[in-house]
């Protein structure tokens, strides 16, 4: 069976060490940033819709 926690340390920065926990964390950050564009993205083209339905022109021919 492999090891995967043989590194302690994943590597060091200028502010000091990073481990696997502080990856995780980063990664679980962005997926959430990248959610939320994704959420906000979507209102904004459901609120275009919604708008351009509402105020479309009818043409009474």
């Amino acid at each position: 069976m492999l090891n995967f926690n043989l590194l302690t340390v994943a590597f060091t920065s200028l502010l000091g060490n990073v481990t696997n926990e502080d990856i995780g964390k980063s990664f679980r950050l962005m997926g959430l940033g990248m959610l939320g564009i994704f959420i906000v993205m979507l209102l904004i083209y459901l609120v275009t819709i919604i708008l351009n339905n509402t105020t479309k022109e009818k043409n009474d021919e």
